[in-house]
């Protein structure tokens, strides 16, 4: 009895190229996550510049790239002023802030000294097989982290080339990603590109505002409490508050190190002023922008900064919620509306 063997057919053949191909593509894309995710970022710096040029052009006789141009340069001038205004302010209280910080393990345990039960604290730290080899351990993790966020700072000015780039042609990438998809295929992910793009606009202006009342904020109220450097903690606090969730927490610890060196009064009416902020933040200023935006449920956001983090690095962190904003997007358009035929709303899809 002769086994026939089953044949290979083309149709075989060619599956299996393309799942190859697929994972290779997957592959590459996985090694080259941090040329990605500048990628993404020049996306963020368009979406900024169109967020400026469109109103400009709607509303004036002046061309698109008129208007680009403009919008440029409306963002260079209030950067140049602010920097006229507050540049010798910020940059002495930056490096003021910088001095006062604790260099050593050992001017940090002579801090906590100064605290109610701080003496106990302050031995535990000291002890090198307890809590300070991991604050150390963690402190190095962090060094780390600078560094590479420092180093990717080498890469702002390709960042911002590439916005602008994006900004004037925005059409040109999204219609080259659905050239190479099906008819059918390419109308739903050319919508979905398309009000994924407005969804980083409504995020990217109400992230802007709350950024900018954090910053106000925290640093009225540090310079209330005769907290030295309130300017530049503002200014921390701000930036930092781009990262919901981490970045808030983050933004405490140079605050509680410079009230360390003042008294532990000091430490409290730190904490409690960053409290109020938060609270303010989260509780007024953050559902009210939201509500016009983009609103991510905190479980999800959360989770979100915490897994790129770990994926991708601080960069992942950086732009965490503009990835969260553009896959939940995706999601319900592509997924659970088109796959599954559910009825679903989608952020910054025009209300009909």
């Amino acid at each position: 009895m002769t086994i026939q063997k089953p044949a290979i057919t083309r149709s075989f053949v060619r599956r299996t190229w393309f799942q190859f191909a697929v994972a290779v593509f997957l592959l590459l894309c996985w090694q080259l996550a941090d040329v990605f995710l500048l990628a993404f970022g020049a996306v963020i710096v368009a979406v900024l510049l169109r967020s400026l040029a469109d109103p400009i052009r709607d509303r004036t006789p002046l061309n698109d790239a008129a208007s680009l141009a403009t919008a440029a340069l409306l963002i260079l001038g209030v950067l140049a002023g602010a920097g006229w205004l507050f540049g010798a302010t910020v940059s002495g209280q930056v490096g003021e802030l910088l001095d006062r910080m604790p260099r050593s393990s050992d001017e940090l345990r002579d801090l906590i000294r100064g605290l109610p039960f701080g003496g106990q604290l302050a031995d535990q730290l000291g002890d090198p097989g307890s809590l300070a080899s991991r604050l150390e351990g963690a402190a190095g993790r962090l060094g780390g982290y600078a560094v590479s966020v420092l180093g990717a700072g080498a890469n702002l000015l390709l960042v911002i080339f590439a916005g602008a780039y994006f900004a004037a042609k925005p059409r040109q990438g999204r219609d080259a990603v659905v050239m190479l998809l099906p008819d059918d295929v390419g109308a739903p992910v050319k919508e979905a590109m398309n009000v994924s793009g407005r969804a980083l606009r409504l995020w990217l202006l109400g992230t802007l505002a709350d950024m900018a009342v954090v910053g106000i904020l925290t640093g009225i109220g540090t310079a209330l409490i005769g907290l030295p450097s309130p300017v530049a903690l503002g200014l921390f606090a701000g930036l930092a508050s781009f990262v919901p969730i981490v970045g808030p927490i983050v933004s405490v610890i140079p605050g509680v190190l410079l009230a360390l060196q003042e008294s532990p009064q000091m430490v409290l009416w730190t904490l409690l002023v960053y409290f109020g902020v938060q609270q303010v933040e989260s509780n007024l200023i953050y559902p009210f922008v939201q509500r016009r935006a983009v609103d991510l449920p905190p479980a999800l956001t959360l989770f979100g900064v915490l897994g790129f983090g770990i994926l991708l690095g601080p960069l992942g962190v950086v732009f965490a919620t503009p990835l969260l904003v553009v896959l939940l997007v995706l999601t319900r358009m592509l997924y659970i509306r088109n796959t599954l035929g559910r009825e679903v709303s989608v952020p910054g899809e025009p209300k009909s």
